[in-house]
């Protein structure tokens, strides 16, 4: 099973993609989506949801888990 974890943010939103089977996990990708300093909110968003877009297609994950903000 390949699972996708998120650390949500609008400046950076971190992501990560684990594999797991038999032998236990293994890391398969993780890096981070970046937005300007002073963008609007809403560019913010729509550069997060491209950016997530393109992972989810690349590596087509089972399953998703995203970090709560507190």
């Amino acid at each position: 099973m390949l699972i996708l974890g998120i650390d949500p943010g609008t400046a950076i939103t971190g992501f990560g993609l684990v594999r797991e089977d038999q032998a236990g996990l293994a890391l398969v990708d993780f890096g981070v989506i970046t937005t300007p300093a002073g963008q609007a909110l809403a560019d913010r968003l729509q550069t997060i949801y491209q950016g997530l877009r393109d992972v989810v297609a690349q590596h087509q994950p089972q399953i998703a888990a995203v970090e709560e903000l507190f």
